[in-house]
């Protein structure tokens, strides 16, 4: 997409129809998904879709890139709000601020039953349609570097490591995060976007818990 800049109100549109196209993936699938069913839920005529967008898997690109922005802004405030402000060296330590740090993490994304849905919808797709696998791969990518980024920062600012490659992390963050978000929606339909989630992070808080560990303590990884 063009880095022209738009107006407000073509802005607007655009939001709307990637807004619609979040409650037509969650509900249908993506590879469901029509054009005039996205059309139908933001309000708008195929001619405003395609003013915005030259097809379906446009409209994905962008949604995979606004997601990538918004939790580039989000791990960003996570590594500067100050969780910790000296080492800690006692596991008691370490799992307060592991779990401080998880709980502040999910607090920031954005939970609701649709967004889930649809973005465990958009892997899916990805999988199966090579226009846009690689597309998801960079997104991931992208996403994974900002996250470990943050968690780097902190790890120093507490004095503490990964006790397994910087790669596993992400792959074990990555799988316990998307995990715990449909489990939550599993168990707790009943509970609000946030409280669902929060209810479900005592597995993936331990296993983060288990693979850090004060500097120096034990062998280089």
């Amino acid at each position: 997409m063009s880095d022209i800049p738009i107006s407000p109100r073509r802005a607007e549109t655009r939001q709307r129809l990637l807004d619609g196209a979040v409650g037509v993936f969650a509900d249908r699938g993506v590879l469901a998904a029509s054009v005039e069913e996205i059309c139908d839920r933001a309000g708008f005529t195929r001619g405003a879709f395609y003013s915005n967008y030259a097809s379906k898997n446009d409209l994905v690109l962008a949604l995979l890139e606004q997601d990538r922005e918004r939790q580039q802004a989000m791990v960003d405030g996570v590594a500067a709000s100050g969780l910790v402000d000296r080492p800690v060296t006692s596991s008691d330590e370490i799992g307060a601020l592991v779990e401080s740090a998880v709980r502040r993490f999910v607090s920031k994304r954005r939970l609701d039953r649709d967004w889930v849905m649809a973005s465990a919808e958009l892997r899916l797709y990805a999988a199966r349609e090579p226009e846009i696998r690689q597309a998801f791969l960079a997104h991931q990518r992208a996403t994974e570097a900002e996250l470990l980024q943050s968690a780097l920062t902190i790890a120093r600012r507490s004095g503490c490591e990964f006790t397994v490659p910087l790669d596993s992390v992400l792959q074990i963050f990555d799988d316990m995060y998307e995990g715990t978000l449909l489990q939550a929606l599993l168990h707790h339909p009943e509970l609000g976007d946030e409280e669902r989630v929060q209810a479900c992070l005592g597995p993936f808080i331990h296993v983060i818990t288990s693979i850090v560990r004060p500097v120096g303590d034990g062998s280089p990884v």
